[in-house]
């Protein structure tokens, strides 16, 4: 009875949240189907003011932070495309990371002292700060996974454009008539790209830097080079040049394209081995279970 009981529960327990998880995947879909008006105006003033806020010198020699580990979160956050004070990053972090430790040590007390107890139950202040310790202590490889991601997009997207580059070669458009007529194959470094195309004829040159330094990759770095070569001559060698770069964005895109396979087929393999695991339970265990208690008995 105790065993019919223990299934039932169990089975109410998968049934209702697998209903949760239909329910919830409904509304993710019709809430994506409502129109949105577009914003027009974007709040730049609170951009302007996490890009200008500056902890102070104190603080952060306090918390421990060194120029070298202020800069390596810098390249990270603006290979992320995150325009934010590394140090202020740096030193929330490791503000977090105590606020963490302070948060679970005082659940734990709480259930020792239950005077301690404040509005919220200990065990959800103590799960809580245990989701979110993870993620704080070990950010540099999430800021790397969304850095290759990121990475990746602007590889294709840059690979697109110079594909009609090379398409306009034989054209008598200037380069910035070419690479507005490529503005409309971009998506994610659509933004960037304009800004590139209207700071163009105030000064090409620090248009083309600053278009480089906003997207804070590689490739960016090795596609503004191009872009420079040409605008200073637009010579049949440079264009060259571009199917090299061509070149070399299809071979990193081939790259993270294997990678991805080759996780995909891991997950495969796994997801593979659990009905035979589960077949080996259901079959075979009880088998196994029962000479063991045969041979405990003759002994």
């Amino acid at each position: 009875m105790v065993m019919e009981s223990t299934q039932l529960l169990v089975l109410q327990i998968g049934s209702n949240l697998l209903l949760f998880i239909l329910i919830m995947t409904a509304l993710y879909h019709m809430l994506n189907q409502v129109p949105v008006r577009s914003k027009r105006w974007r709040s730049l003033h609170v951009k302007q003011v996490l890009r200008q806020a500056k902890l102070p010198a104190w603080l952060c020699k306090l918390l421990g932070m060194s120029n070298k580990s202020v800069e390596e979160k810098r390249q990270l956050l603006i290979g992320c495309g995150v325009w934010l004070d590394a140090a202020l990053y740096e030193g929330s972090r490791r503000l977090l990371i105590i606020v963490a430790l302070v948060a679970i040590i005082g659940s734990y007390l709480a259930f020792q002292h239950p005077w301690m107890t404040f509005h919220a139950h200990p065990i959800y202040v103590m799960v809580g700060a245990g989701c979110l310790l993870p993620f704080l202590l070990f950010d540099k490889k999430v800021l790397f996974q969304l850095k290759g991601q990121r990475s990746h997009r602007i590889v294709k997207e840059i690979y697109v454009i110079s594909h009609h580059l090379l398409y306009y070669n034989d054209s008598h458009m200037n380069l910035h008539a070419k690479l507005t007529l490529c503005a409309s194959q971009t998506r994610s470094i659509r933004s960037i790209f304009q800004v590139m195309l209207n700071e163009w004829y105030q000064d090409s040159e620090a248009a083309i830097y600053r278009f480089k330094m906003r997207l804070g990759t590689d490739e960016a770095h090795s596609f503004g080079e191009t872009l420079n070569a040409l605008r200073l001559n637009e010579h049949g060698s440079y264009y060259e040049l571009l199917k090299q770069r061509i070149q070399d964005y299809k071979e990193k895109m081939e790259l993270v394209r294997d990678s991805r396979k080759e996780t995909v087929s891991y997950l495969l393999f796994v997801l593979a081995g659990l009905p035979i695991l589960n077949t080996f339970r259901v079959f075979m265990y009880p088998w196994i279970a029962e000479g063991q208690r045969l041979f405990d008995s003759i002994n």
